[in-house]
């Protein structure tokens, strides 16, 4: 999503007489995304329709938060993810993830855009050279023991990543207090109690009157195996249980752990 390379004129607020050229990342204006930032549609997908007294926001929030199905938390989640690794393909070294004031979302709620994108001007990642792998490897007459250190995007993904999840399951329209006492809840609670919590709250979140409903025998069936299945999931995330135990560890963990997402 980059329209190109440009290159600028830089000065030194402490040394007017040096000018430095810097080559920098040229974004291409798009007018879906502008100012509206993640930290923005966290908290109107979490807000509470009935403490709105606006009744043109209310219906506005009603219909965003009534057209957020499962499917579309895992496009989001993807997106995000797909662009930390656009950092990395493209050699940036480290992105500020501890808050989300610099991830962009677009109107349609579909994908995000970074800014911001050089975390404490850390610059470049350093990729090591040929010639410095074969000198630890003659130090240490065994390159599989210390092997050049991999290129990656130093981002942290331990701290916000799990709670946006958090909120995206279970606090659409509840508050940020009752995904943090859920949480809390599903914590404590033996694993089998626990999971039964999250799949109501995901009947009551995303199939909201289904169970009172007449709906076919079959068709409930499937809704309630698929329902388990991300209850299942969102468990062992939440819990860090197998298979994700390290899935916070670096963005392609947290990719494989979003694939695995179920959406039907």
């Amino acid at each position: 999503y980059f329209y190109g390379l440009g290159l600028g004129l830089s000065t030194n607020a402490y040394n007017e007489n040096e000018y430095k050229f810097e080559l920098m990342l040229l974004a291409k204006y798009c007018p879906n995304f502008s100012t509206y930032t993640m930290r923005v549609f966290m908290e109107e997908y979490m807000t509470v329709l009935g403490r709105v007294t606006d009744e043109a926001q209310r219906l506005s929030l009603h219909k965003m938060q009534s057209q957020f199905s499962i499917t579309s938390v895992k496009v989001f989640l993807v997106s995000l993810l797909n662009a930390f690794r656009d950092l990395t393909l493209m050699g940036v070294q480290a992105f500020d993830f501890n808050h989300l004031n610099n991830v962009l979302v677009s109107r349609d709620y579909q994908s995000v855009r970074l800014i911001d994108i050089d975390g404490n001007a850390q610059g470049s990642i350093n990729y090591p050279s040929l010639k410095d792998a074969l000198t630890n490897s003659d130090r240490s007459h065994n390159p599989a023991k210390n092997p050049p250190q991999k290129p990656s995007l130093n981002v942290d993904l331990n701290i916000l990543l799990p709670s946006v999840i958090e909120q995206m399951i279970l606090g659409k329209g509840r508050g940020k207090s009752f995904v943090s006492n859920t949480r809390s809840e599903i914590w404590r609670a033996p694993e089998e109690e626990g999971k039964a919590i999250i799949r109501g709250i995901l009947m009551e979140n995303f199939y909201p009157g289904v169970e009172n409903q007449e709906t076919e025998g079959a068709l409930k069936c499937k809704l309630q195996k698929h329902v388990t299945k991300v209850a299942e999931w969102f468990y062992a995330l939440l819990k860090k249980n197998s298979p994700w135990v390290n899935w916070t560890r670096d963005i392609y963990d947290a990719m494989r752990c979003i694939d695995h997402l179920p959406i039907s």
